[in-house]
């Protein structure tokens, strides 16, 4: 699994991989055995393995991996036109964008607390990667700011 994330960048083995089924097989199993794991049924998972896991990145629902993906792009796509990734929650244009950037500043603040959260490492290394503002109150702030003394150095 190791040896396809460094080649892929990911932990998203398909199910029926040519290359190596014996491991999409077993990826596949991962994730079945923690949702019974978190329904608190009978599982051969435990919970050293779901951590050792989870410290690779490992992504237990790959919908949600591929939406993250998605609303990625859109965030790169709204950054290339902008400037900025400062989208607002409520972006009449793509409210979803909005919603979602919104989410991994929460997201954020909760693994900043050491907190369940939803983001990984690895995310917050994207966004950092591409400018992501995570206080944008204090962003807001400086730009305010900046402008008005601009304004003053004008007169």
């Amino acid at each position: 699994l190791q040896a396809y994330q460094a080649d892929k960048g990911d932990c998203n083995v398909p199910q029926r991989w040519p290359e190596n089924p014996q491991l999409g097989t077993w990826v596949h199993q991962q994730r079945t055995e923690k949702r019974k794991f978190d329904r608190s049924e009978r599982a051969r998972i435990t919970p050293e393995r779901i951590e050792r896991l989870d410290g690779i990145g490992f992504e237990w629902d790959v919908a949600v991996a591929d939406a993250w993906e998605r609303q990625f792009g859109e965030l790169q796509a709204y950054q290339a036109d902008k400037g900025d990734c400062n989208v607002p929650q409520r972006w009449p244009e793509n409210p979803q964008l909005g919603t979602w950037v919104h989410q991994q500043r929460t997201e954020k603040r909760k693994f900043d607390r050491s907190e369940r959260a939803r983001i990984t490492p690895e995310r917050i290394e994207r966004l950092d990667g591409i400018g992501f503002e995570w206080d944008v109150a204090v962003a807001d702030a400086w730009e305010r700011q900046f402008g008005e003394l601009q304004a003053y150095q004008a007169d």
